[in-house]
């Protein structure tokens, strides 16, 4: 294994309050299976969150919150 842990939540916050709410399903599906970190940018949310905290791998079985 690299050592990357699996994420178990990411959080992710909003930069345009007005965008549609169907960019959640396009950001989850940038994110299966690739590694972020707090301060990366997805579609139109940044990552605010990463439980472990640092880089992590995100899978299927990771939560991903949006605010």
């Amino acid at each position: 294994m690299n050592g990357i842990p699996d994420a178990c939540s990411v959080t992710l916050r909003n930069r345009k309050p007005l965008a549609p709410p169907f960019h959640r399903h396009i950001a989850k599906a940038k994110l299966i299976d690739r590694t972020c970190q707090i301060g990366d940018h997805i579609v139109i949310y940044d990552v605010v969150a990463t439980e472990p905290e640092g880089v992590v791998r995100v899978t299927r079985a990771t939560c991903l919150q949006f605010e």
